[in-house]
Protein backbone atom coordinates (compact mmCIF):
# COMPACT_ATOMS: atom_id res chain seq x y z
CA UNK A 1 0.00 0.00 0.00
CA UNK A 2 1.50 3.49 -1.23
CA UNK A 3 1.62 6.44 1.38
CA UNK A 4 1.06 10.04 0.47
CA UNK A 5 2.43 12.84 2.74
CA UNK A 6 1.34 16.41 1.58
CA UNK A 7 0.41 19.08 4.31
CA UNK A 8 -3.33 18.86 3.99
CA UNK A 9 -6.69 17.01 2.67
CA UNK A 10 -6.69 19.87 -0.48
CA UNK A 11 -2.94 19.01 -1.15
CA UNK A 12 -3.75 15.07 -1.09
CA UNK A 13 -6.71 15.59 -3.47
CA UNK A 14 -4.90 17.66 -5.86
CA UNK A 15 -2.20 15.27 -6.35
CA UNK A 16 -4.22 11.97 -6.55
CA UNK A 17 -6.39 13.71 -9.06
CA UNK A 18 -3.03 14.37 -11.19
CA UNK A 19 -2.19 10.83 -10.59
CA UNK A 20 -5.49 9.93 -12.24
CA UNK A 21 -7.45 9.13 -9.57
CA UNK A 22 -10.89 9.89 -7.91
CA UNK A 23 -10.65 9.81 -4.44
CA UNK A 24 -13.91 9.48 -2.74
CA UNK A 25 -12.96 10.02 0.67
CA UNK A 26 -9.71 11.67 2.39
CA UNK A 27 -9.18 11.03 6.58
CA UNK A 28 -5.47 12.30 7.95
CA UNK A 29 -3.23 9.31 9.36
CA UNK A 30 -2.42 9.54 13.08
CA UNK A 31 -4.19 10.08 16.22
CA UNK A 32 -1.87 14.08 15.86
CA UNK A 33 -3.56 14.95 13.05
CA UNK A 34 -7.11 13.58 13.57
CA UNK A 35 -7.88 14.20 17.21
CA UNK A 36 -7.39 16.09 19.66
CA UNK A 37 -7.07 19.48 20.92
CA UNK A 38 -4.06 19.41 18.36
CA UNK A 39 -6.49 18.27 15.56
CA UNK A 40 -9.79 20.08 16.39
CA UNK A 41 -7.00 23.35 16.33
CA UNK A 42 -5.75 22.04 12.67
CA UNK A 43 -9.47 21.78 11.33
CA UNK A 44 -10.46 25.09 12.69
CA UNK A 45 -7.23 26.75 11.28
CA UNK A 46 -7.98 24.61 7.66
CA UNK A 47 -11.41 26.51 7.64
CA UNK A 48 -9.80 30.16 8.63
CA UNK A 49 -7.53 29.54 5.77
CA UNK A 50 -9.82 28.66 2.96
CA UNK A 51 -11.14 25.48 0.86
CA UNK A 52 -10.47 25.41 -2.47
CA UNK A 53 -14.07 23.42 -2.68
CA UNK A 54 -15.51 26.49 -1.17
CA UNK A 55 -14.85 29.15 -3.43
CA UNK A 56 -17.56 31.03 -5.48
CA UNK A 57 -18.01 31.79 -9.54
CA UNK A 58 -18.74 35.54 -8.33
CA UNK A 59 -15.01 36.18 -7.98
CA UNK A 60 -14.10 34.84 -11.26
CA UNK A 61 -14.08 38.10 -13.27
CA UNK A 62 -12.21 40.05 -10.63
CA UNK A 63 -9.48 37.08 -10.77
CA UNK A 64 -9.89 36.36 -14.54
CA UNK A 65 -9.06 40.24 -15.17
CA UNK A 66 -6.28 40.60 -12.57
CA UNK A 67 -4.35 38.00 -14.00
CA UNK A 68 -5.44 39.32 -17.59
CA UNK A 69 -3.67 42.40 -16.45
CA UNK A 70 -0.58 40.97 -14.86
CA UNK A 71 0.46 38.46 -17.94
CA UNK A 72 0.19 41.65 -20.23
CA UNK A 73 2.40 43.84 -18.39
CA UNK A 74 5.16 40.77 -18.65
CA UNK A 75 4.57 38.78 -15.37
CA UNK A 76 5.06 35.84 -15.75
CA UNK A 77 2.62 33.26 -14.69
CA UNK A 78 3.22 31.51 -11.32
CA UNK A 79 4.50 34.92 -10.13
CA UNK A 80 1.15 36.68 -11.15
CA UNK A 81 -1.08 33.71 -9.17
CA UNK A 82 1.40 34.13 -6.40
CA UNK A 83 0.57 37.97 -6.04
CA UNK A 84 -3.21 37.67 -6.83
CA UNK A 85 -3.70 34.86 -4.31
CA UNK A 86 -2.10 37.42 -2.06
CA UNK A 87 -5.01 40.41 -3.56
CA UNK A 88 -8.13 38.24 -2.77
CA UNK A 89 -10.32 38.57 0.24
CA UNK A 90 -12.20 35.84 0.37
CA UNK A 91 -9.71 33.04 1.80
CA UNK A 92 -11.37 29.81 -0.32
CA UNK A 93 -10.44 32.06 -3.57
CA UNK A 94 -6.67 32.56 -1.30
CA UNK A 95 -6.80 28.72 -1.33
CA UNK A 96 -7.75 28.08 -4.51
CA UNK A 97 -5.32 30.27 -6.23
CA UNK A 98 -2.43 28.97 -3.97
CA UNK A 99 -3.05 25.66 -5.21
CA UNK A 100 -3.52 26.63 -8.77
CA UNK A 101 0.44 28.88 -8.17
CA UNK A 102 1.77 25.68 -6.88
CA UNK A 103 0.93 23.17 -9.45
CA UNK A 104 1.79 25.48 -11.82
CA UNK A 105 5.22 25.84 -10.59
CA UNK A 106 5.58 22.03 -10.67
CA UNK A 107 5.58 22.07 -14.28
CA UNK A 108 1.22 21.53 -14.75
CA UNK A 109 -0.49 23.77 -17.40
CA UNK A 110 -3.20 26.19 -16.19
CA UNK A 111 -6.21 24.59 -18.05
CA UNK A 112 -5.01 21.39 -16.12
CA UNK A 113 -4.76 22.74 -12.95
CA UNK A 114 -8.13 24.84 -13.64
CA UNK A 115 -9.99 21.42 -14.36
CA UNK A 116 -9.64 20.17 -10.78
CA UNK A 117 -11.68 22.62 -9.84
CA UNK A 118 -14.70 22.47 -12.21
CA UNK A 119 -17.39 23.92 -9.85
CA UNK A 120 -15.40 27.37 -10.54
CA UNK A 121 -14.44 27.40 -14.05
CA UNK A 122 -16.85 25.46 -16.61
CA UNK A 123 -15.75 23.80 -19.72
CA UNK A 124 -15.31 26.56 -22.11
CA UNK A 125 -13.00 28.53 -19.28
CA UNK A 126 -10.84 25.52 -19.18
CA UNK A 127 -10.92 25.26 -22.99
CA UNK A 128 -10.06 28.70 -23.52
CA UNK A 129 -7.08 28.56 -21.42
CA UNK A 130 -5.80 25.85 -23.04
CA UNK A 131 -6.04 27.42 -26.30
CA UNK A 132 -4.34 30.32 -25.27
CA UNK A 133 -1.36 28.46 -23.39
CA UNK A 134 -0.93 26.21 -26.75
CA UNK A 135 -0.80 29.63 -28.87
CA UNK A 136 0.70 31.64 -26.99
CA UNK A 137 -2.07 33.98 -26.30
CA UNK A 138 -2.80 33.29 -22.82
CA UNK A 139 -3.22 37.51 -21.68
CA UNK A 140 -5.68 37.69 -24.78
CA UNK A 141 -7.65 35.11 -23.82
CA UNK A 142 -7.50 36.25 -21.04
CA UNK A 143 -8.88 39.74 -21.36
CA UNK A 144 -11.18 38.30 -23.67
CA UNK A 145 -12.72 35.78 -21.00
CA UNK A 146 -12.58 38.85 -18.26
CA UNK A 147 -15.22 40.60 -20.63
CA UNK A 148 -17.43 37.75 -20.91
CA UNK A 149 -17.29 36.69 -17.14
CA UNK A 150 -17.77 40.81 -16.62
CA UNK A 151 -20.91 41.29 -19.34
CA UNK A 152 -22.41 38.14 -17.73
CA UNK A 153 -22.30 38.96 -14.05
CA UNK A 154 -23.63 43.25 -15.08
CA UNK A 155 -26.79 41.36 -16.67
CA UNK A 156 -27.18 38.42 -13.79
CA UNK A 157 -26.93 41.67 -11.05
CA UNK A 158 -29.32 43.67 -13.02
CA UNK A 159 -31.64 41.31 -13.25
CA UNK A 160 -31.71 40.62 -9.60
CA UNK A 161 -31.40 44.12 -8.53
CA UNK A 162 -34.98 44.04 -11.45
CA UNK A 163 -36.45 41.22 -9.27
CA UNK A 164 -36.30 42.61 -5.78
CA UNK A 165 -39.00 45.71 -5.93
CA UNK A 166 -41.47 42.70 -7.91
CA UNK A 167 -40.62 40.24 -4.90
CA UNK A 168 -40.92 42.77 -2.21
CA UNK A 169 -44.48 44.03 -3.71
CA UNK A 170 -45.38 39.84 -3.54
CA UNK A 171 -44.07 39.56 -0.18
CA UNK A 172 -46.76 42.72 0.98
CA UNK A 173 -49.46 41.72 -0.81
CA UNK A 174 -49.18 37.95 0.69
CA UNK A 175 -48.63 39.28 4.15
CA UNK A 176 -51.61 41.49 3.83
CA UNK A 177 -53.59 38.75 2.60
CA UNK A 178 -52.70 36.54 5.51
CA UNK A 179 -53.49 38.93 8.01
CA UNK A 180 -57.26 39.52 6.49
CA UNK A 181 -57.69 35.78 6.75
CA UNK A 182 -56.97 35.49 10.33
CA UNK A 183 -57.50 38.78 11.95
CA UNK A 184 -60.01 41.03 9.80
CA UNK A 185 -62.35 38.13 8.23
CA UNK A 186 -63.09 36.62 12.21
CA UNK A 187 -64.19 39.93 12.75
CA UNK A 188 -66.65 40.03 9.99
CA UNK A 189 -67.63 36.68 10.39
CA UNK A 190 -69.22 37.65 13.80
CA UNK A 191 -70.75 40.62 12.21
CA UNK A 192 -72.31 38.54 8.98
CA UNK A 193 -74.04 36.07 11.14
CA UNK A 194 -76.17 38.65 12.51
CA UNK A 195 -77.33 40.16 9.07
CA UNK A 196 -80.00 38.49 7.94
CA UNK A 197 -78.55 39.40 4.05
CA UNK A 198 -77.53 36.73 1.38
CA UNK A 199 -73.96 37.09 1.17
CA UNK A 200 -72.16 36.73 -2.08
CA UNK A 201 -69.99 34.49 -3.50
CA UNK A 202 -66.57 35.90 -2.85
CA UNK A 203 -67.79 36.98 0.74
CA UNK A 204 -68.51 33.38 1.61
CA UNK A 205 -65.28 32.08 -0.02
CA UNK A 206 -63.17 33.98 1.95
CA UNK A 207 -64.94 33.41 4.89
CA UNK A 208 -65.03 29.36 4.10
CA UNK A 209 -61.20 29.70 3.84
CA UNK A 210 -60.58 31.88 7.00
CA UNK A 211 -62.57 29.61 9.03
CA UNK A 212 -61.07 26.33 7.56
CA UNK A 213 -57.46 27.83 8.22
CA UNK A 214 -58.38 28.88 11.43
CA UNK A 215 -59.71 25.76 12.89
CA UNK A 216 -56.89 23.28 11.06
CA UNK A 217 -53.98 25.81 11.82
CA UNK A 218 -51.56 22.31 11.92
CA UNK A 219 -53.41 20.78 9.00
CA UNK A 220 -53.31 24.17 7.02
CA UNK A 221 -49.89 24.33 8.05
CA UNK A 222 -48.55 20.77 6.57
CA UNK A 223 -50.73 21.20 2.90
CA UNK A 224 -48.63 24.43 2.85
CA UNK A 225 -45.44 23.15 3.38
CA UNK A 226 -46.44 20.26 1.37
CA UNK A 227 -47.44 22.22 -1.46
CA UNK A 228 -43.96 24.40 -1.19
CA UNK A 229 -41.85 21.08 -1.09
CA UNK A 230 -43.77 20.05 -3.96
CA UNK A 231 -43.05 22.76 -6.09
CA UNK A 232 -39.17 22.39 -4.82
CA UNK A 233 -38.68 18.94 -5.94
CA UNK A 234 -40.22 19.44 -9.41
CA UNK A 235 -38.52 22.84 -9.73
CA UNK A 236 -35.46 20.67 -9.59
CA UNK A 237 -36.59 17.47 -11.21
CA UNK A 238 -34.87 17.11 -14.89
CA UNK A 239 -38.91 16.34 -15.72
CA UNK A 240 -39.48 20.50 -14.59
CA UNK A 241 -36.60 21.80 -15.56
CA UNK A 242 -37.33 20.90 -18.76
CA UNK A 243 -41.03 22.21 -18.83
CA UNK A 244 -40.06 25.38 -17.14
CA UNK A 245 -37.12 26.08 -19.59
CA UNK A 246 -39.52 25.58 -22.56
CA UNK A 247 -42.57 27.44 -20.93
CA UNK A 248 -39.76 30.34 -20.37
CA UNK A 249 -39.22 30.58 -24.03
CA UNK A 250 -42.92 31.59 -24.71
CA UNK A 251 -43.75 33.95 -22.01
CA UNK A 252 -44.85 37.07 -23.44
CA UNK A 253 -42.38 39.95 -23.02
CA UNK A 254 -40.05 38.00 -21.08
CA UNK A 255 -39.97 34.94 -23.68
CA UNK A 256 -37.78 37.39 -26.45
CA UNK A 257 -35.40 38.68 -23.74
CA UNK A 258 -34.77 34.95 -22.49
CA UNK A 259 -33.98 34.14 -25.96
CA UNK A 260 -31.97 37.10 -26.93
CA UNK A 261 -29.80 36.39 -23.50
CA UNK A 262 -29.50 32.91 -24.73
CA UNK A 263 -28.29 33.58 -28.11
CA UNK A 264 -25.60 36.35 -26.85
CA UNK A 265 -24.43 34.25 -24.47
CA UNK A 266 -24.28 31.00 -27.31
CA UNK A 267 -23.05 33.73 -29.67
CA UNK A 268 -20.49 34.89 -27.43
CA UNK A 269 -18.96 31.41 -26.71
CA UNK A 270 -18.81 30.34 -30.40
CA UNK A 271 -17.07 33.72 -30.81
CA UNK A 272 -14.24 33.40 -28.02
CA UNK A 273 -13.50 29.65 -28.95
CA UNK A 274 -13.45 30.07 -32.51
CA UNK A 275 -10.86 33.01 -32.43
CA UNK A 276 -8.98 31.21 -29.80
CA UNK A 277 -8.12 28.89 -32.65
CA UNK A 278 -10.83 26.25 -31.59
CA UNK A 279 -11.68 23.57 -33.90
CA UNK A 280 -15.46 24.73 -34.91
CA UNK A 281 -16.70 21.03 -33.94
CA UNK A 282 -15.38 21.12 -30.77
CA UNK A 283 -16.64 24.54 -29.93
CA UNK A 284 -20.20 23.30 -31.16
CA UNK A 285 -19.35 20.51 -28.57
CA UNK A 286 -18.48 22.75 -25.76
CA UNK A 287 -21.04 25.69 -26.44
CA UNK A 288 -23.91 22.54 -26.06
CA UNK A 289 -22.19 21.15 -22.77
CA UNK A 290 -22.39 24.49 -21.36
CA UNK A 291 -25.84 25.57 -22.78
CA UNK A 292 -28.31 24.70 -19.97
CA UNK A 293 -31.93 25.35 -21.67
CA UNK A 294 -33.08 21.46 -23.68
CA UNK A 295 -34.00 23.55 -26.76
CA UNK A 296 -31.01 25.27 -27.26
CA UNK A 297 -28.80 21.56 -26.66
CA UNK A 298 -31.11 19.88 -28.84
CA UNK A 299 -29.95 22.61 -31.78
CA UNK A 300 -26.43 22.68 -31.01
CA UNK A 301 -26.37 19.07 -31.14
CA UNK A 302 -28.27 19.52 -34.55
CA UNK A 303 -25.59 22.14 -35.96
CA UNK A 304 -23.29 19.68 -34.68
CA UNK A 305 -24.04 16.74 -37.06
CA UNK A 306 -25.03 19.05 -39.41
CA UNK A 307 -20.89 20.40 -39.27
CA UNK A 308 -19.79 17.03 -39.01
CA UNK A 309 -21.55 16.15 -42.27
CA UNK A 310 -20.00 18.84 -44.63
CA UNK A 311 -23.07 20.62 -44.06
CA UNK A 312 -23.54 24.65 -42.44
CA UNK A 313 -24.98 25.70 -39.15
CA UNK A 314 -27.30 28.09 -41.08
CA UNK A 315 -29.25 24.90 -42.22
CA UNK A 316 -30.37 24.21 -38.44
CA UNK A 317 -30.34 27.88 -37.37
CA UNK A 318 -32.38 29.26 -40.02
CA UNK A 319 -35.16 26.27 -39.49
CA UNK A 320 -35.21 26.68 -35.68
CA UNK A 321 -37.63 29.27 -34.41
CA UNK A 322 -34.86 30.24 -31.20
CA UNK A 323 -32.88 32.44 -34.17
CA UNK A 324 -34.37 35.10 -35.79
CA UNK A 325 -33.73 35.25 -39.53
CA UNK A 326 -31.93 38.32 -39.56
CA UNK A 327 -29.40 36.37 -37.20
CA UNK A 328 -29.44 33.42 -39.21
CA UNK A 329 -28.74 35.39 -42.29
CA UNK A 330 -25.55 36.94 -40.70
CA UNK A 331 -24.27 33.21 -39.93
CA UNK A 332 -25.04 32.35 -42.84
CA UNK A 333 -22.80 35.15 -44.08
CA UNK A 334 -20.16 34.42 -41.78
CA UNK A 335 -19.70 30.81 -42.35
CA UNK A 336 -19.78 31.56 -46.36
CA UNK A 337 -16.21 34.64 -45.39
CA UNK A 338 -14.83 31.87 -43.00
CA UNK A 339 -15.79 34.74 -40.14
CA UNK A 340 -17.89 33.03 -37.85
CA UNK A 341 -15.83 34.27 -35.15
CA UNK A 342 -15.81 37.97 -35.96
CA UNK A 343 -19.78 37.22 -37.00
CA UNK A 344 -20.40 35.54 -34.01
CA UNK A 345 -18.91 38.25 -31.72
CA UNK A 346 -21.10 41.25 -33.40
CA UNK A 347 -23.87 39.65 -33.07
CA UNK A 348 -23.41 38.95 -28.91
CA UNK A 349 -22.15 42.48 -28.57
CA UNK A 350 -25.46 44.43 -30.17
CA UNK A 351 -27.48 41.22 -28.13
CA UNK A 352 -25.69 42.24 -25.05
CA UNK A 353 -26.48 45.95 -25.56
CA UNK A 354 -30.72 45.29 -26.29
CA UNK A 355 -30.95 43.09 -23.99
CA UNK A 356 -29.17 45.81 -20.64
CA UNK A 357 -31.83 48.04 -22.63
CA UNK A 358 -34.35 45.50 -22.36
CA UNK A 359 -34.27 45.01 -18.47
CA UNK A 360 -34.47 48.23 -17.51
CA UNK A 361 -37.45 49.07 -19.63
CA UNK A 362 -39.12 45.77 -18.29
CA UNK A 363 -38.15 46.98 -14.87
CA UNK A 364 -39.91 50.17 -15.34
CA UNK A 365 -43.05 48.23 -16.91
CA UNK A 366 -43.07 45.35 -14.52
CA UNK A 367 -43.89 47.76 -11.23
CA UNK A 368 -46.85 49.73 -12.00
CA UNK A 369 -48.43 46.01 -13.53
CA UNK A 370 -47.05 45.18 -9.99
CA UNK A 371 -48.97 47.76 -8.21
CA UNK A 372 -51.94 47.41 -10.39
CA UNK A 373 -52.66 43.60 -9.69
CA UNK A 374 -51.79 44.12 -5.90
CA UNK A 375 -54.15 46.62 -5.68
CA UNK A 376 -56.94 44.53 -7.37
CA UNK A 377 -56.01 41.66 -5.38
CA UNK A 378 -56.75 43.61 -2.02
CA UNK A 379 -59.40 45.55 -3.35
CA UNK A 380 -61.40 42.43 -4.78
CA UNK A 381 -61.06 40.96 -0.87
CA UNK A 382 -62.06 44.42 0.42
CA UNK A 383 -65.16 44.86 -1.69
CA UNK A 384 -66.42 41.44 -0.65
CA UNK A 385 -66.41 42.43 2.64
CA UNK A 386 -67.66 45.29 2.04
CA UNK A 387 -70.81 44.61 -0.08
CA UNK A 388 -72.89 43.06 2.40
CA UNK A 389 -72.82 46.42 4.24
CA UNK A 390 -74.18 47.97 1.12
CA UNK A 391 -77.18 45.07 1.43
CA UNK A 392 -77.88 46.04 4.54
CA UNK A 393 -78.08 49.44 4.30
CA UNK A 394 -80.54 48.91 1.42
CA UNK A 395 -82.85 46.77 3.25
CA UNK A 396 -82.58 48.76 6.42
CA UNK A 397 -83.43 51.79 3.52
Amino acid sequence: MDTLTVDDADEAYAELTRRGLTPLNIQPRGRTASGGLLGRFVRRKEVTEGNPRHAKRSELPFFTSQLAIMLETGTPLAAALESLSEQMTCPHWQALISQLHRQVEEGSSLAHAAGVYDHVFDPIFIAMIAAGEASGKLSHILTRLANLTRRSSRLRHKVIAAMIYPAMLTGIAISTICLMIFFVLPRFAVVFSDMNVQLPSSTRLLLTLSNATRSHPFISLLLGIGIITALVLFHRSKRGKTWRARISLRLPIFGALIIDTINARIYRMIALLTEASVPLLETLELTRTATRNPAYTTLLTQAHENVLNGRTMYEVFSASRLIPPSQARMIHTGEQNAQIGMVTGMLADYLDDINETKVGMLTSIMEPILLICMGLLIGGVAISLVLPMFDLSRIAG
